[in-house]
């Protein structure tokens, strides 16, 4: 069975090369960090869920751009649970936010809060989307 350009059988050429690719994507991932290139971002309440700000609403001034649409982090970083997280791409989650922005739900968060602030609400089978689909990459 074919699975998109790779036929799963044992080529230890192919699955070297992968296996490089993979180490040196993390590698790369370990650079952004030591360069404050991430953006760590946590679910308090471990629904699954992802919360993407968008904008904000500093007191007395009108809704600003922020959080994705202003980052100059190359990695986002959301904390499920203590010890797991899922890393994203700042271009990959910008390329999904762009694609899906019409069926995706759009939120305000803390409202009546000193500092309000928008952005995207993305279910678990969403954030699985985001990280598996080739339409992404």
């Amino acid at each position: 069975m074919k699975v998109g350009d790779y036929e799963p059988r044992f080529d230890f050429k192919v699955d070297l090369q992968y296996g490089h690719q993979a180490e040196q994507n993390l590698i790369d991932f370990f650079s952004a960090v030591n360069n404050n290139l991430v953006e760590v971002k946590s679910d308090r309440y471990r629904n699954g869920r992802m919360i993407v700000e968008t904008q904000q609403k500093p007191p007395g001034q009108d809704w600003k751009n922020s959080g994705i649409n202003v980052t100059t982090a190359q990695w986002w970083a959301y904390q499920l649970a203590p010890d797991s997280f899922i890393l994203i791409s700042v271009k990959r989650l910008r390329k999904f936010l762009s694609m899906n922005s019409f069926m995706l739900e759009k939120r305000d968060f803390a409202y009546n809060g000193d500092n309000p602030t928008r952005g995207f609400l993305l279910s678990s089978s969403e954030v699985h989307e985001l990280q598996t689909s080739r339409a992404y990459d």
